[in-house]
C-alpha cells in the first residue's frame, strides 16, 4: 500500500493566517463559561456526510459549504462555515483552514483531510470520518439504552433510602425514646445513620461533591489512569466489554488513516494522540516506537499484551496482503458487536442484583426498626 509521508502538523502556518474570527477560547470569559465541545459527534458526522455528498455530485468546496450553511439553524456552526469559506477564499487548503480552528476539530481530522487532499481521496476520506462517527454515536446510544435501567434503579434505591433513613426511622425513634430498654445493635446503627444524615446533609453532600471534583481533577494524572484502568479491566464481564469497545475505536480510527494513506508512523503518532484509554494509548507509543527502529507493525503489535491474539493475527494478515486497513475495519465493527453483547449481558446480570440489592436494604432498616418492638413483645409477655 503506498503511503503518503506527510510533515508534522505544527501550530505556526507557513503562510499568513487567514482572518478567521477568534476562536472561542481565546477569550477567558468564553473559556470559563464553554461546558462541552462545540461540535458533537452528530454535528460532525452530518457535517462529513454532506460534505461528501456534495462533492461527489461534482460541486466545488467552497460551493459545497455555501449550500451547508444555508441548512444550518445553530449560529455557532453558521459562523464556523463561514469562518471556514473565508480562509477557502484566501486561498488555504480545507485542511489548513480546519488546522486553524483547532478549537473545533483535532490534529486526527486535520491529519485526515491533509492525507486526503494529498492523495485525491477527499470524498473517500470525509465519507470513512462520517462513518467513524455515525458509528460512535450508534454505540454510544446503545451503551446509554442498556445502563438506563441499571442507573434508574440506582437512582430509586439512594432515594428509598435517603427517604427512610429521614422521615420513617425518626418516627421509630420517637416510640423507642418512651422505653426504657437498651436497643439492639443493628438498630442504633440505623438510627446513628439516620441522625447523621439529618444533621450534617450539607457537610456529606460539600465533601461528597469536593470528592466528585478532586477525581474529576486527579484523573488526567498518568499514575491514577494507569491505576483506574488496570481496576477496571479487572473486573469480570465489564473489563472485556470495555476493552472490546476501545479496540473497537481504535480499528476505526487507524483504518481510516491508513486508508487515507497516512504514513504508519504518522498514523500510529495521531492515534497516540487519539485513544484516551491509557493501556491502549501506552502500547500504541511502543509500538510507534518499535516500527520507527525498524520491527514490522506484526512484531510490535504481537510484543503488547492488550492485544488479544486474534487482533495480533488480522494485524499480520492484513500487513502481508496489503488490506490492512480494509481488515481493521471489517475488525473494528465485529468487536463492536461483541462489545455490545458483552454490555447486554452485564445489564442483564446487573438489573436483578440491584434489585435483590435495594430489598434487601430495605429490609434492613425496617427489620433494625421492629426487632426492638418484638423483644419488648416477648419481655411483655
Amino acid at each position: 500500500m503506498k503511503t503518503i509521508p506527510l510533515p508534522p502538523i505544527s501550530t505556526k502556518s507557513p503562510k499568513a493566517k487567514p482572518h478567521l474570527p477568534a476562536d472561542p477560547q481565546a477569550s477567558i470569559w468564553n473559556r470559563e463559561l464553554r461546558l462541552g465541545p462545540m461540535l458533537s459527534m452528530k454535528d460532525r458526522q452530518l457535517f462529513y456526510q454532506q460534505l461528501a455528498i456534495l462533492l461527489d455530485s461534482g460541486l466545488g468546496i467552497i460551493d459545497c459549504l455555501e449550500v451547508m450553511i444555508s441548512q444550518y439553524r445553530k449560529k455557532h456552526l453558521k459562523a464556523l462555515l463561514q469562518s471556514l469559506i473565508d480562509g477557502l477564499q484566501e486561498g488555504f487548503a480545507l485542511s489548513e483552514v480546519f488546522l486553524e480552528k483547532k478549537a473545533f476539530f483535532s490534529e486526527f481530522e486535520v491529519h485526515s483531510l491533509r492525507a486526503g487532499e494529498q492523495s485525491g481521496q477527499m470524498t473517500t476520506v470525509l465519507t470513512s470520518l462520517a462513518e467513524m462517527y455515525e458509528k460512535r454515536i450508534r454505540l454510544k446510544r446503545k451503551l446509554v439504552q442498556a445502563m438506563t435501567y441499571p442507573i434508574a434503579v440506582i437512582g430509586v434505591a439512594g432515594l428509598v433510602l435517603a427517604f427512610m433513613l429521614t422521615f420513617v426511622v425518626p418516627m421509630f425513634e420517637d416510640i423507642f425514646q418512651r422505653f426504657d430498654a437498651e436497643l439492639p445493635v443493628l438498630t442504633r446503627w440505623v438510627m446513628a445513620a439516620s441522625t447523621a444524615l439529618r444533621t450534617h446533609s450539607l457537610w456529606l453532600l460539600g465533601v461528597s461533591v469536593g470528592l466528585v471534583m478532586l477525581g474529576i481533577k486527579l484523573r488526567k494524572l498518568p499514575r491514577m489512569r494507569q491505576g483506574w484502568s488496570t481496576f477496571l479491566l479487572k473486573i469480570p464481564l465489564l473489563g472485556k466489554a470495555m476493552l472490546k469497545l476501545q479496540l473497537a475505536r481504535f480499528c476505526h480510527s487507524f483504518a481510516l488513516l491508513l486508508t487515507a494513506k497516512v504514513h504508519l508512523d504518522q498514523a500510529l503518532d495521531l492515534m497516540t494522540q487519539l485513544c484516551r484509554f491509557y493501556p491502549l494509548q501506552m502500547a500504541t507509543q511502543e509500538i510507534r516506537t518499535a516500527v520507527i527502529e525498524g520491527e514490522s507493525l506484526y512484531d510490535a503489535v504481537a510484543s503488547q499484551p492488550i492485544f488479544p491474539a486474534f487482533f495480533v493475527q488480522i494485524i499480520r494478515v492484513g500487513e502481508a496482503s496489503a488490506r490492512l486497513g480494509e481488515m481493521l475495519e471489517t475488525m473494528g465493527e465485529n468487536l463492536e458487536e461483541e462489545s455490545e453483547t458483552a454490555v447486554q449481558q452485564l445489564t442483564q446480570l446487573i438489573e436483578p442484583v440491584l434489585i435483590i440489592a435495594l430489598g434487601l436494604m430495605v429490609a434492613l432498616i425496617l427489620g433494625a426498626m421492629y426487632l426492638p418492638m418484638f423483644e419488648l413483645g416477648k419481655a411483655v409477655g
